[in-house]
């Protein structure tokens, strides 16, 4: 499917296959998009009432999807795409496996299972409510978004983050020393049903036209794209991320076409061999703890990434910030996110300007 609001889209999806094979076409891959002239600001500043009964309304998220659509100027390789948001998009595996959750600050948590031990093992149903009710939002969703842009499969969550929202992130590392099988049955389990939802949602929005995917990176490829992950790596060692995340890695990344994993900490940066044993890991999404501060900072650890023969996925603050990236790493295999600016020619000049800078690295 050609995207109406997306204007230079073949350039775009020449210079994506470029990133996702490791290279470029001059300058680094750019999600970049800009406030369309004729929004307003209250359109994208509007606060958003997250609620589990919100999230079951096909019309709450058609109009979340009108709303970005509406107020967006896609720009370089930012591409005109929606998302399922049903539970900040962390709890899609949780709700399928019967699971329930809540919010608090605006953030959805899943609530906790004192009796998952004595439960079978769950499975994808995809005549149950939960299934049907995304169905139901997603065909709403692309009623709205026509042929405007690209709507997405709901974003999944891997099985041991699940698993520590069931049991509480303290509980599941005491699991993980004392029913260690329990443990790997059950993420197994829900690994399950996130392949098979993937695949069942994929199958609903084909005949639709939706055969790209970006899920809630700002990487679209040509196939099904995931960020794969385990936020719950952060409390393991080596040792125990081969035994209980290796695994259901191994399994995620031969299912998907393109996969990043979202390195989420950076001492999660002690598991790159591990991740380097994936065939089919195309690349990492550097996604940093707060106080870790800008990438510039993690120069060595980004060129580590590179050796490794992995794109990147690398989120700036500033356009200066940008062009020293370009310029220190080069511009094949990465792909750089930028913040929304308030204005095309803002975004135009970013464009322009790391251009230039990947021109310096190709002149050294």
């Amino acid at each position: 499917m050609s995207f109406t609001l997306k204007e230079n889209e073949a350039d775009a999806r020449e210079r994506l296959r470029a990133f996702w094979a490791g290279s470029s076409l001059g300058r680094p891959a750019l999600a970049v998009t800009a406030l369309k002239p004729d929004a307003g600001q209250a359109l994208l500043a509007a606060p958003v009432d997250r609620s589990p009964q919100n999230d079951r309304d096909p019309a709450w998220h058609a109009m979340l999807a009108a709303r970005k659509l509406g107020g967006t100027v896609f720009l370089a390789e930012a591409m005109p795409s929606t998302l399922l948001e049903w539970g900040n998009v962390l709890v899609t595996v949780a709700v399928l496996a019967g699971g329930e959750y809540g919010y608090e600050s605006n953030t959805a948590w899943i609530k906790p299972m004192s009796d998952i031990w004595e439960r079978p093992l769950p499975r994808f149903d995809p005549h149950s409510e939960a299934c049907k009710t995304m169905e139901r939002c997603l065909a709403e969703m692309s009623r709205v978004v026509g042929t405007r842009g690209l709507v997405n499969p709901p974003v999944m969550l891997d099985g041991m983050t699940t698993l520590s929202g069931f049991r509480t992130p303290r509980q599941l590392c005491l699991d993980c020393i004392e029913r260690p099988e329990q443990v790997r049955a059950w993420s197994d389990a829900l690994t399950g049903i996130y392949i098979d939802a993937y695949d069942h949602f994929r199958r609903f929005l084909r005949p639709l036209g939706y055969t790209d995917s970006t899920t809630w990176l700002q990487a679209m490829a040509e196939g099904a794209v995931e960020a794969v992950q385990c936020d719950f790596a952060v409390m393991l060692s080596p040792a125990m991320f081969e035994q209980f995340v290796m695994p259901d890695l191994r399994r995620l990344t031969g299912y998907f076409d393109y996969t990043l994993y979202h390195l989420d900490g950076t001492c999660q940066m002690r598991f790159l061999k591990q991740l380097h044993t994936l065939p089919r890991l195309n690349g990492i999404q550097w996604n940093p703890e707060p106080p870790a501060g800008s990438p510039l900072r993690w120069l060595e650890a980004l060129r580590r990434i590179r050796e490794y023969g992995w794109v990147l996925h690398v989120g700036c603050e500033t356009v200066e910030e940008a062009m020293t990236l370009t310029r220190e790493l080069g511009p094949d295999g990465l792909l750089i996110v930028l913040p929304r600016f308030d204005t095309v020619d803002e975004a135009e000049m970013a464009i322009r300007r790391i251009e230039q800078a990947a021109g310096k690295w190709t002149s050294r």
